[in-house]
């Protein structure tokens, strides 16, 4: 009782101390270590989300960090542990552990933010806090400021301001627009490889917010101007460099548009050359056994699908092993449960060059039979859909699947943006895996297809998901069985993976 009424006392004392300040919102830290209150940290909101700023943060806990300005990097201690923020990124790195957040860190004026809510979840997870408060007022002159600021539902304008994001391999624009207004009949087109052009009908855009709009430094978009046309508006973009392609996305909450812009590969040609190649050559393959532990996978015909993956994997590894000097990493090599997320995780973090995850088939249709390669794309077929939904149910049996919670069309879209730029080579080595299937194993060529794998979400490299066949089908799972049929599926990817490596390199040579 004492405990409770001392926490409610400091609590009471930190809003009379803050509240002259103004704030719409503070956030109360308790650390888990002698359940002390940090002194309060403001909040904001940005794009309708809130965030912190790191600078508040290391304040509150009277602390420095180490910036990298050339990358917008931060490395700081909070209490016993090292973290590692880079802006436009999803992921914080705390010592040797990769955290994922649903919103990414955020730039600008000089100043780096977090997503509050993500954050303290990490914050929970490692130890440092074990409770949160956030403080909240109404003050007129903080509601004020949200009507100066352009906030959507206090905007005269339909269009109210645009910002750039810029993402390892492409750039992301918003465009923030009232609630009012209906987005679905927006165009945009890429003119001359320079020109990106966004017409929207029957808006009224702020003109003078958007011409302002900040820039990142190298980014792909040169230049920003809004004209207000007799019937619609358009926004145009001066851009950099070549671009694959613009997609757009429309948002209801918050209301905005999305445009993503995607770049194509090129190697750096600022840093030597040498270093570049030693850097990209295929030394490292990371082999991911699908499900596993108390996750079995599709169940067929007396067979497990993580049975047949782990099999097949580990005969995969033993031939690059021995036959190449390249190194393997295993996401599991046992009968153990690893949730889809660590698996690329391990990926990253391990330095792998190519992704492979392996899986068995399933279908309610049991003359469904033969095999296929999928890349990473929201599925163009109801076949590639329903493969990706009976991969991505796993989720159900980890122990916290609230990361996946907000994997919606535009999150699968965005996600696929960090490895737009590996697209190019993951469809040939999703070409050359069926090519090499169709000469060694026994059933139908279902070719290459595109769906939404979680799994492979995330992977920073070439990155591909196998399904050998169907369980559910009595001859494929009769195959299946035997010892020799995977040893030839194992051989089929590692001919596949060699194959890749040549012309992957041969890119590569002077």
């Amino acid at each position: 009782m004492i405990r409770s009424y001392a926490k409610v006392l400091i609590i009471l004392m930190l809003v009379s101390l803050t509240s002259l300040q103004a704030r719409r919102a503070e956030l109360i830290l308790q650390k888990a270590s002698n359940e002390r209150y940090i002194p309060a940290i403001p909040v904001y909101v940005i794009n309708q989300y809130q965030y912190i700023s790191i600078q508040d943060l290391l304040d509150a806990y009277k602390v420095s960090a180490f910036k990298n300005p050339a990358v917008r990097k931060l490395v700081f201690r909070l209490e016993r542990l090292k973290f590692k923020v880079t802006a436009y990124n999803h992921y914080v790195m705390v010592e040797d552990r990769t955290f994922q957040m649903a919103h990414a860190v955020v730039y600008f004026d000089g100043e780096t933010y977090l997503p509050m809510l993500d954050f303290v979840d990490i914050l929970k997870r490692t130890g440092l806090v074990s409770g949160d408060t956030l403080l909240t007022g109404s003050d007129t002159a903080d509601i004020q400021d949200q009507k100066i600021k352009g906030y959507g539902e206090y905007s005269p304008f339909d269009i109210v301001s645009t910002s750039i994001e810029e993402r390892q391999n492409g750039t992301v624009i918003r465009i923030r627009t009232a609630n009012r207004y209906d987005a679905r009949s927006v165009k945009a087109w890429i003119n001359r490889e320079e020109w990106l052009y966004v017409t929207l009908p029957g808006a009224k855009i702020n003109k003078a917010g958007i011409d302002l709009t900040q820039i990142p430094q190298n980014s792909t978009i040169r230049t920003v101007t809004a004209d207000q046309l007799e019937g619609t508006a358009q926004l145009t973009f001066r851009l950099r460099g070549t671009v694959e392609g613009v997609d757009v996305i429309h948002r209801d909450s918050p209301p905005e548009i999305l445009l993503t812009i995607r770049r194509p590969y090129v190697i750096d040609q600022t840093h030597y050359l040498d270093q570049e190649r030693a850097k990209w050559k295929l030394d490292k393959i990371v082999l991911d056994a699908g499900h596993g532990g108390h996750d079995p996978g599709a169940r067929g015909n007396g067979l497990k699908e993580k049975d047949v993956t782990l099999d097949v994997v580990k005969r995969l590894g033993k031939l690059i092993e021995n036959r190449t000097d390249i190194e393997v990493v295993y996401t599991r090599k046992t009968d153990v449960f690893i949730p889809l997320w660590e698996r690329t995780k391990i990926a990253n973090e391990t330095g792998g060059k190519v992704f492979l995850s392996i899986h068995v088939n399933a279908n309610k249709n049991k003359k469904a039979s033969g095999f296929e390669t999928y890349l990473l794309r929201p599925g163009k077929t109801d076949a590639a859909v329903a493969v990706a939904e009976m991969e991505n149910a796993v989720i159900k049996l980890e122990k916290s699947s609230d990361r996946y919670s907000k994997m919606s069309a535009e999150q699968l879209i965005l996600a696929t943006m960090a490895q737009s730029s590996f697209m190019q080579q993951s469809e040939t080595l999703a070409d050359l895996v069926q090519s090499e299937f169709d000469k060694k194993l026994v059933g139908q060529n279902r070719g290459v297809k595109q769906a939404g794998f979680i799994v492979l979400i995330g992977a920073s490299m070439p990155n591909v998901l196998i399904e050998l066949g169907f369980i559910s089908n009595r001859n494929d799972a009769k195959r299946l069985k035997k010892a020799a049929y995977r040893q030839k599926a194992a051989e089929a990817i590692f001919q596949s993976l060699m194959k890749y490596k040549t012309r992957h390199e041969k890119l590569l040579s002077p």
